[in-house]
């Protein structure tokens, strides 16, 4: 009898201990002629296994069974032809030996480092899905591969492999690294100078090869200038708190800004850094879309590099709710446009109220503050003679957007776009383009 070793799903044994066979794909199995003691040095098997794995959260969710087949196709499987289950290494060998029938008997996992290590990539792999889906959310106008030839493939591995030995940056890495795995462990001011002060702290971090003390760095000056940016004022924006940090003319202070700058040459470290940590712990609970948010034509590479770094960190995983939602997915139930009819309402006299530049100030800096932006209807009043009924009707989604020229039709450019949600409507609207209906032409 021939031997062969499959990759399959827990549920799938579960179907085969319960049905009596099932039918597998052929690309998880192969078939072996050494002794099953022998296996475990036999990597390249388990390579050609775990190659079409799907992602997985808990190492109990595969498992290798070896089966003996002469007859008929090798991806069917029959329960009576089953020698034995691998669990993929110790956890899921406790796991399996308390969920399944306790007269199976679980043997030890072949390669419990090489899953170990299956598990790294998979979370490299889905560090990058999380910068793409975000990419593809506000089509940010920097290419992506720039950006990964900053934050390169050897820096997120640096990353995962910490996360996964739980160990802290030391040594001479990337300063990526170090910005990455970052912690906060002093009492900063919980807003944008704080994380200003974040910066400072990661790249003294990076200068010293090691994590500092808060404490070690508390008296030097570019930490007082921040700390003082704060006592005067600790609403102070992205902004003005670059522009007065690059006025500084102390010796003190501008040593630390060439430092950084003989770290990186190539763009502006501390707006890079700050901008990471201020989304980092904007979003760390939920990434969501909001109108205003991409600058990356007003703040330019520092915003494409910070955001990639931010998908890298938040994954595929707390990231993909929003790309669906954005997309939409063609799975998803199509939200029917009704027209919205207004009650006449008696006419009444309205009362102004101004806005304070307080107000003002907090709506227009996106990048310090969170908001939601709330549609309020615009309300027709009728007279005493007729009363008016407002009927506005929704765009159908997808629909397509142009740049109005002067002396009618649409401007080439900008290139008319394609619309699949509100948010991306209205803010095209705000911006003056107008939906290109069938009647309408092109240019």
């Amino acid at each position: 009898m021939a031997n062969y070793l499959a990759l399959i799903r827990k549920a799938d044994f579960v179907d085969l201990y319960k049905y009596g066979s099932i039918h597998i794909n052929k690309d998880m199995t192969r078939q072996f002629s050494c002794k099953v003691e022998e296996l475990p040095n036999r990597k390249p098997i388990f390579d050609d296994l775990s190659y079409f794995a799907n992602a997985f959260d808990s190492t109990f969710t595969y498992l290798f069974i070896h089966y003996e087949n002469n007859f008929g196709r090798v991806n069917d499987i029959n329960i009576a032809d089953v020698r034995g289950l691998y669990p993929l290494d110790n956890e899921a060998k406790t796991e399996l030996s308390l969920s399944l029938d306790p007269r199976i008997k679980i043997n030890k996992p072949l390669w419990p480092d090489a899953v170990f290590n299956l598990q790294k990539r998979q979370t490299i792999q889905d560090c990058k899905n999380g910068a793409s889906n975000i990419w593809k959310i506000y089509n940010l106008s920097d290419s992506i591969e720039e950006m990964i030839n900053v934050i390169n493939d050897s820096v997120i591995g640096e990353v995962v492999n910490e996360l996964y030995e739980n160990r802290r940056p030391n040594g001479d890495l990337p300063i990526w690294v170090y910005i990455m795995r970052y912690e906060r462990h002093a009492f900063y001011p919980d807003n944008t100078i704080g994380a200003f002060m974040d910066t400072v702290n990661a790249i003294f971090n990076f200068s010293q090869k090691r994590e500092v003390d808060s404490a070690e760095i508390e008296s030097t000056l570019i930490m007082q200038f921040f700390q003082h940016c704060n006592d005067y004022n600790a609403n102070m924006s992205f902004n003005e708190v670059i522009q007065r940090l690059y006025a500084q003319d102390d010796s003190r202070i501008t040593n630390f800004i060439n430092l950084t700058r003989s770290i990186v040459s190539d763009f502006d470290l501390i707006k890079v850094a700050t901008l990471f940590f201020i989304y980092r712990n904007r979003y760390k609970e939920e990434f969501k879309y909001e109108n205003g948010w991409n600058q990356s034509k007003t703040i330019g590479k520092e915003f494409s590099i910070a955001c990639y770094m931010l998908g890298c960190i938040l994954g595929h995983e707390h990231t993909y709710d929003c790309l669906y939602e954005h997309l939409p997915l063609a799975i998803f139930k199509v939200k029917e446009t009704k027209a919205i009819v207004e009650e006449p309402v008696v006419e009444e006299p309205i009362k102004e109220q101004e806005s304070t530049n307080e107000e003002s100030s907090n709506q227009s800096d996106v990048i310090d503050s969170n908001y939601e932006t709330k549609a309020i209807p615009n309300k027709q009043v009728g007279d005493n003679n007729e009363q008016k009924i407002n009927v506005k009707v929704l765009p159908k989604f997808p629909c397509k957007m142009g740049k109005p020229k002067k002396g009618g039709g649409f401007s080439k450019s900008p290139k008319p776009k394609m619309v699949n949600n509100m948010n991306k409507y209205l803010e095209l609207e705000s911006q003056g383009w107008k939906e290109i209906k069938e009647e309408n032409k092109l240019w």
